[in-house]
């Protein structure tokens, strides 16, 4: 079942149809950074306390660290996170990109600012039907980019 279903989708995906769902071509992937999931669609009602579990996973694959200052991160509409001044990804690590505020300030994991940044805003940002997330550089070059138009909900 499962080799079949891999089959289906990639004849899709040579086809150009896509599951909502689109990724960065080989240059914005070059620095290695990338956008490796978006937790959009929060379990329940969208309320100030739950934005927190909005989120982007941005992840840096490639072999040495990488500088994201100056760097950002867009919606379609706009709205802007930029990172802070002198953030840096360690090679292999990853950092979500939280909308809402930090639920528990001094409790080890949520506090960590390796593995978890703030944007604190009080209501949710992504769209739960349809949306785009961009990362951009410090020049404001696109580093990555994933879309969506359906309704999962993340487990």
């Amino acid at each position: 079942m499962k080799k079949t279903l891999l089959t289906v989708v990639a004849a899709l995906a040579i086809l150009g149809l896509s599951f909502g769902v689109t990724t960065a071509s080989a240059d914005e992937q070059a620095t290695g950074v990338q956008i490796t999931r978006v937790d959009y669609n929060v379990k329940g009602v969208d309320t100030a306390a739950n934005a927190y579990q909005e989120a982007v996973q941005i992840k840096n694959t490639g072999t040495e660290d990488a500088s994201l200052s100056g760097w950002s991160l867009e919606d379609s509409t706009g709205h802007t996170y930029r990172f802070p001044r002198g953030y840096t990804l360690k090679s292999g690590a990853y950092v979500y990109v939280r909308t809402g505020k930090n639920p528990a300030p001094t409790h080890g994991w949520w506090s960590d600012p390796a593995v978890n940044l703030y944007w604190n805003r009080t209501s949710h940002m992504y769209g739960n039907a349809a949306d785009s997330v961009t990362l951009l550089r410090a020049d404001d070059t696109r580093a990555d980019r994933v879309a969506w138009s359906d309704f999962t909900i993340r487990p």
